[in-house]
């Protein structure tokens, strides 16, 4: 059976919560892989997408693209086939440095690409072949595997190595990213942007009681196209941001739409009322500089095709409210308030209201598969696979798809 493979990735911040770049995310231990894939092939495999499928440019946009290489892939004659400047080569924790490896290292340095170690702790086999240190860029230290003493012997060794990057990975609580900040790390990676509690809350955008107004109107038993237009009109902003979607978007429009109300005719009402969501949550990101809220408002996208994808798939005929379930999943830590202060502002059903602020409902399932399948959780991707009647394969032309649908969006 030919294997499919998930193209993911993680958003890696600087210190300014700004996107540096992302890890492209695969698994590669026996509990969190599909069967009979080693990390070598699922690396290719996932290179295959990334460069061939999707492309580069969708996933990783200008940012660099952390890839890990086994021992094996970085003998292997694949690096002219990939783009020095958008490839940091991460070089696993169990290869073997050798000599020969440091001298196949050095060849793809000056072949342009950088070079990071992963999950790195101090062995012996660094110790003899110091020499490594000085083609190395980034230095990756494991927050939730490594505790404060090592990472203090780390970061004493490091510091030998000016040249290169601290990178501070599995950060998931507000204290470990302050102490990655006051060690000097410069880089940051981890769900810690997405832990609810230990997020600040930030203001809503004073146009989003527009926004509020328009889908209320739209949520009206006859709504009237002419007042929605209007409201639509008091926003620039908004008018813009609505026509250069739908111009850009495949709606089966035949050519350039020039006004609000030829658009909200042309697509209707229903699709309307999913893209006003999606651009108020653009326009929650747009308010602020941070990198954090602005990842966060991307995996909000892919959960929200992702839930959309899958109940149209198992027969849901409301498939829009699923994806609204994934597309407001992160509002609060987005907007960093408590579900009890924000549902009140936010013209939602009482199902997805429920489901989003934890309840067991017959949409809980969709998003938990969401929230499995970015995070690589393949225990649970089963699970909840099984239990939908969703296959891997089709999970991953989901996955896929919800990607590629995201980075359009962006």
């Amino acid at each position: 059976m030919e294997f499919h493979i998930f193209v993911g990735r993680q958003p890696i911040l600087d210190r300014e919560g700004r996107i540096f770049g992302y890890e492209l995310l695969y698994r590669n231990s026996e509990k969190n892989s599909f069967p009979d894939i080693d990390p070598s092939r699922a690396t290719i495999q996932l290179l295959i997408n990334t460069f061939l499928s999707i492309g580069i440019d969708k996933v990783s946009g200008s940012s660099k693209s952390f890839v890990n290489f086994s021992g094996e892939l970085l003998t292997k004659d694949i690096f002219s086939s990939l783009t020095p400047n958008c490839v940091v080569v991460e070089i696993l924790e169990n290869v073997e440095i050798t000599p020969a490896l440091i001298s196949r290292i050095r060849e793809i340095k000056e072949a342009g690409f950088q070079l990071a170690l992963d999950d790195f702790i101090l062995q012996d086999q660094y110790a003899i072949h110091t020499e490594l240190f000085n083609l190395i860029d980034y230095v990756k230290v494991d927050f939730l595997a490594v505790d404060e003493e090592g990472r203090r012997t780390i970061e004493s060794f490091i510091k030998e190595y000016p040249h290169i990057t601290m990178l501070a990975e599995k950060i998931e609580t507000e204290a470990q990213f302050k102490s990655a900040i006051k060690s000097g790390y410069d880089l940051f990676q981890g769900y810690f942007f997405a832990k609810p509690e230990i997020i600040k809350g930030i203001e809503i955008p004073s146009n989003l009681n527009l926004h509020m107004q328009v889908i209320g109107k739209l949520n009206e038993d006859d709504p009237n196209i002419d007042e929605i237009a209007q409201l639509i009109l008091h926003d620039i902003s908004l008018t813009y941001k609505l026509l250069r979607l739908i111009n850009t978007m495949h709606f089966g429009v035949p050519k350039s739409v020039s006004s609000v109300k030829q658009a909200i005719v042309l697509i209707g009402m229903r699709e309307l009322r999913k893209w006003l969501r999606i651009l108020m949550l653009q326009e929650i990101s747009d308010s602020t500089s941070n990198g954090r809220v602005k990842a966060l408002v991307s995996f909000s996208m892919t959960r929200a095709k992702m839930c959309e994808l899958v109940a149209i798939h198992t027969g849901r005929p409301n498939s829009d409210e699923y994806f609204f379930v994934g597309l407001f999943s992160l509002l609060d830590v987005i907007l960093k308030q408590k579900w009890e202060d924000i549902l009140p502002k936010f013209p939602l059903s009482e199902e997805v209201a429920k489901t989003l602020i934890g309840k067991r409902t017959s949409m809980r399932p969709y998003l938990d598969l969401a929230v499995a399948t970015e995070r690589f959780d393949w225990e649970r991707i089963n699970q909840l696979g099984n239990q939908l009647g969703v296959t891997k394969e089709e999970l991953s032309r989901f996955s896929l798809e919800s990607n590629r649908w995201a980075e359009m969006i962006d």
